[in-house]
């Protein structure tokens, strides 16, 4: 694999989450060997795997509150700052603090499994698909198609795509205004310029749902593509994930944008899809319509 390709794959896994699960097992890990050995040099490695732990699963930015964060770090601090008296040296404090760890970790690990996990689109009964989005859901290498006419062509689907080049959530409201009947399928990709523009995360917030509120109804299908995120941008990926609860909205696990971004000849400059990458992304969406027939 050539440097750049690693490079790749290695942003891949912060952008899409992957990195989380690595670095919450290396914490894990290190806090086990510092329990369990006693000799100086595996307890210099333990602090050492548990530094790079805490370093991945900080950078990987899962959309988990502030809370629940600052309870597996408090464990994971009092684990580190311990004397060597563990489960195996009959310290009953050791032992309850190693489970107690080690329940708080699979709890995480549990709810972003949970978001990586492919969904079910349903779209049975929808005949146009709508998608509001930005450059991401435009443009292709000529004379090819973008992602939402690709996926139109695979699913059966009447396009209309509302999207254009530096679109916010703000600034897509009234593209909104354009879907004037029911029993469609709305795909939104938005929130990638308000993460990189300077969007406050509040005024993402109340974009956003303003946006749901516009497109959502009892006869329409909505999915939400989930943003692929950088190191300290976890609110904006609360934010989609409260918003799609509340809204009942499908959320697209970011680790498939995030997977294409990352493949190879799937973009003209890093970001932009080619059309390459616009096949990739639209194959990947139409396996979620099949799942739900």
């Amino acid at each position: 694999m050539a440097m750049k390709d690693w490079a790749d794959f290695v942003v891949g896994q912060f952008i899409g989450g992957g990195a989380f699960f690595l670095g919450m097992a290396l914490c894990l890990l290190g806090c086990f060997l510092k329990f369990l050995f006693s000799q100086s040099k595996i307890q210099s490695i333990a602090r050492v795997t548990m530094l790079v732990g805490i370093v991945l699963v900080v950078l990987s930015a899962c959309p988990f509150s502030f809370w629940v964060y600052g309870v597996f770090f408090a464990l994971l601090a009092w684990a580190a700052l311990r004397a060597n008296t563990g489960l195996w040296r009959g310290k009953k404090t050791g032992g309850l603090l190693l489970l107690l760890l080690l329940a708080q970790s699979l709890l995480m690990m549990r709810a972003e499994v949970l978001h990586r996990t492919a969904p079910k689109i349903p779209f049975a009964t929808s005949d146009t698909l709508f998608v509001i989005g930005d450059s991401l859901s435009i443009g292709a290498d000529s004379p090819g198609k973008n992602w939402p006419e690709l996926l139109g062509d695979l699913a059966r689907l009447r396009v209309r795509n509302l999207s254009f080049g530096g679109a916010k959530v703000a600034s897509s409201l009234d593209s909104a205004l354009n879907i004037n009947h029911d029993d469609v399928l709305v795909i939104l990709e938005l929130g990638g310029n308000d993460l990189l523009g300077g969007t406050s995360v509040p005024k993402f917030r109340d974009d956003l749902e303003k946006m749901l509120g516009l497109i959502c109804g009892p006869h329409r299908h909505v999915a939400m593509i989930e943003l692929p995120l950088p190191p300290f941008y976890n609110r904006f990926g609360k934010v989609q994930r409260e918003l799609a609860k509340s809204h009942g909205v499908t959320l697209i696990p970011k680790r498939y944008l995030a997977k294409v971004i990352c493949t190879p000849g799937a973009t003209v400059d890093g970001l932009h899809l080619s059309g390459a990458g616009h096949a990739l992304f639209a194959h990947a969406l139409f396996e979620m319509l099949t799942q739900a027939q």
